[in-house]
This record gives C-alpha cells, sequence and structure tokens, in this order.
C-alpha cells in the first residue's frame, strides 16, 4: 500500500510498525526526554510544554440528569426542575467528559506571527519500547478526532513523555520552548485574579461553567498550524485547533470568551464585512434556534477567567435567567461546556482556587495545605514558582 494512497490512520499503523522493526540508532532519533509527574522540572515547563490529556471516548454521552444542580435542603425540587430544564434545553453544548473534542467555537482563530524567523526544524526524540504502543494510541486518537494531521511543516517540535506517578501511564508532551521564543506575544491582557474575586456579596446562589477542552474549541490559521507542528518517531504532524502550550493560547481562549457579538471583530482572524457578518448572523440564528446577537447584549457584568466562568445572583429566578442568556450566548459562538465539571444554584462554589460564597472568599484547604508543604525551592527558578505560589494567596498570609 502506497503512503499516498493511505488514510492518517494507515499511515500512522504504517509507521509505527516501521519504527518497531528499526533501531534508535538506525532511525537517526535524538536521545528521550523523560519528566517525572509532580516534580519540579514538570511545574517550571508546564507553560511551554503542550501536555495532552487523555481522550478516554471521542463523543462521551451528556446526561443532563446528573448535572449538579441545587444546594441540599436550601433549593427545593421544583427550583431544581426548573433549572435543569434550562440545562436540558441548551442541552446541544453541553459534553460529558471534560477532555471531550469540542467543536469548533465560532468567529475566532489562532494565528500566530513569527515576524521574519527562519523555520527549525528539531530532531524526533526516541521513545522506549514499552511506551511506544501508549504514544501511538494517543496520536491515533487526535487524528481520529481531526485535532490533528500529517504534516510537511518546516516547523518541528520534539515531543517530551511525562511519567505518571504510577509509573507505568505517560502523557505526552510537545515541547514548544524555541518555537514560543519567536512568537510575538500578543497584547490582550488576562484579568486580574484579585478583580474577579470580588462583587459577591448581597447574594445568595451562585454557578460556575468549565468550558470544555476550551483551547481546542479554536481553529488555526494556515500559517499557525505550520508552526505548531511536531515531531516524533512516528511521523511530522502538526495542529488543526489550538493547543495548550503554544505563546499565546490562553490570550486567544481569553479573548474569544469575552467577545461581545455586537463587537462586529473576529479576534485573530479577518473582520466580516457588515453585508457577510449579517447574513452569517441570520444563519446562525436559525440553525441554532436562539435570538439574535443585540437581542441578548452583554450577559454577566463579570469576565470571566481563560476557560472558567462564575456567576452570582440575589434570587433563584435572577440565576435561571442569567444561565438561560448565558447558554444562548454560548450556543451562539458553539462554545461547549463541560457538564461534569461545571455547578449549578449552590450557596459556595469553587473558582480559581478559592471558594466563594455570600459570606465572602476564601482559600480552599486542600490547596493552601499543598501551598503550605511546598519544598524548600533549590533553584533560582524554583525560588520564583515558590514566590509566585505565595503571592496568589498573599490576601491570606498575614503581614505577606
Amino acid at each position: 500500500m502506497s503512503v499516498m494512497a493511505c488514510t492518517p490512520i494507515q499511515q500512522l499503523e504504517l509507521e509505527y510498525e516501521r519504527v518497531m522493526r528499526i533501531s534508535a540508532e538506525e532511525l537517526d532519533l535524538e536521545p528521550a526526554v523523560y519528566v517525572h509527574e509532580g516534580s519540579e522540572t514538570l511545574s517550571q515547563l508546564r507553560e511551554q510544554l503542550a501536555l495532552l490529556p487523555d481522550i478516554e471516548e471521542l463523543s462521551p454521552k451528556c446526561d443532563i440528569d446528573s448535572a449538579d444542580v441545587g444546594e441540599s435542603g436550601m433549593s427545593t425540587p421544583e427550583d431544581e426542575r426548573r433549572l435543569r430544564g434550562i440545562l436540558k434545553y441548551h442541552r446541544a453544548i453541553f459534553l460529558g467528559d471534560g477532555n471531550a473534542v469540542p467543536a469548533p467555537a465560532r468567529g475566532v482563530t489562532c494565528d500566530l506571527d513569527v515576524g521574519e524567523a527562519n523555520p527549525v526544524t528539531q530532531r524526533p526524540r526516541s521513545v522506549a519500547p514499552h511506551l511506544s504502543i501508549q504514544v501511538y494510541e494517543l496520536l491515533k486518537k487526535l487524528l481520529e478526532t481531526r485535532l490533528i494531521e500529517h504534516s510537511e511543516s518546516p516547523w518541528a517540535s520534539p515531543i517530551v513523555i511525562v511519567l505518571k506517578k504510577n509509573g507505568v501511564d505517560i502523557r505526552m508532551c510537545v515541547d514548544y520552548r524555541i518555537v514560543n521564543g519567536f512568537i510575538t506575544l500578543s497584547n490582550y491582557p488576562l484579568p486580574l485574579i484579585d478583580d474577579l474575586l470580588v462583587g459577591f456579596e448581597d447574594v445568595m446562589w451562585f454557578m460556575s461553567l468549565d468550558m470544555a477542552s476550551g483551547f481546542w474549541a479554536i481553529k488555526m490559521s494556515e500559517r499557525a498550524k505550520l508552526i505548531s507542528a511536531f515531531v516524533c518517531p512516528f511521523g511530522h504532524f502538526q495542529w488543526t485547533r489550538m493547543p495548550f502550550g503554544l505563546k499565546n493560547a490562553p490570550l486567544i481562549y481569553q479573548s474569544a470568551i469575552c467577545l461581545n457579538p455586537t463587537d462586529n471583530q473576529e479576534y485573530g482572524g479577518s473582520c466580516l464585512n457588515d453585508e457577510v457578518k449579517g447574513l452569517t448572523d441570520l444563519m446562525t440564528v436559525f440553525q441554532r434556534n436562539i435570538p439574535m446577537p443585540s437581542h441578548i447584549g452583554p450577559v454577566l457584568g463579570r469576565s470571566s477567567y481563560i476557560d472558567d466562568i462564575a456567576h452570582s445572583a440575589k434570587t433563584w429566578d435572577q440565576l435561571c435567567e442569567d444561565l438561560d442568556t448565558l447558554l444562548y450566548r454560548l450556543r451562539y459562538w458553539n462554545i461547549s461546556v463541560s457538564l461534569p465539571k461545571s455547578e449549578f444554584g449552590k450557596r459556595s462554589i469553587p473558582y480559581l482556587s478559592h471558594e466563594i460564597s455570600a459570606e465572602g472568599v476564601r482559600a480552599i484547604p486542600k490547596v493552601a495545605k499543598g501551598v503550605m508543604d511546598l519544598p524548600f525551592p533549590k533553584s533560582h527558578k524554583g525560588v520564583l514558582s515558590f514566590l509566585g505560589s505565595l503571592n496568589y494567596y498573599h490576601n491570606f498570609i498575614e503581614d505577606f
């Protein structure tokens, strides 16, 4: 069978079979790089590694009846039925697994600018034979979901294997440290954490929504695909959706989540002219049975933080109304929500490693204990990481 006539999966299978018959020396591979889960090295590199989550199911079913709705002894069965009815009406945007592959979001594209930089091609790193099947299976899932495709890009970043604590299973990362050095930093701002943890006084009910595999909802521009390319013993691949680990990925997603449909613009891509924008609005509204953007206006009155949304209301009626409006907006932009990671109608919710309620904001005990148990840093980067962890909870540390 010729490679040209192969499907992407068949091409991967052929490469896997070829590699397993040939030694690493014959393949001229770079030495393998392994990082242990929970290690200081991984914590230092995390922001520049595209850490790939496990994909158990490609399209997990979503059972709205399993949604975490209401507060025992505080909300009534009628309250909970009403809110669950809103979730069922908008069920099309809910996914039953936080790592499921979401549909592409509307109106936003990941584009990357490397200026006049020449492409950098790094050689693939070897993978131990007993770990190769796990790398193969992950690549197969990514190809099946069309998150990646085979590449002929002049760019190539190597992979890093993260060994899980059980010593058997792995997670695969793409090492974008060199590539990120060439990418022009976006000037789109992330909101300040402290600004998002205020304004919850005099309310009774809370909800939190977690966007399902948020970054994967963002499509890649053609040049961004080329820059994202990575290489391993089983082939050369590039992303069709935005991976974590590339510079600007959090900023691009933040811009997408904060985008107002009345702004008539598309972050990272080309703006649509008024005539085309009107036609696409009408088609989207018709296909998804939702109001026109001009009819739904701003929703929450506060920013989200990347893929985490928190909201509060004084009454259950107001919470339901706000939820319905928010879900209409998410349907308009085709942004999926992870049902298992979301909570509705609670007296308190976890948000940005804090717990927020009508009584105020407090540190989550488990997270705070993790900060208190941090080992003494042994390097300059370790000191910076240690101080950053302390600064995150500075409001709860006396005389900090």
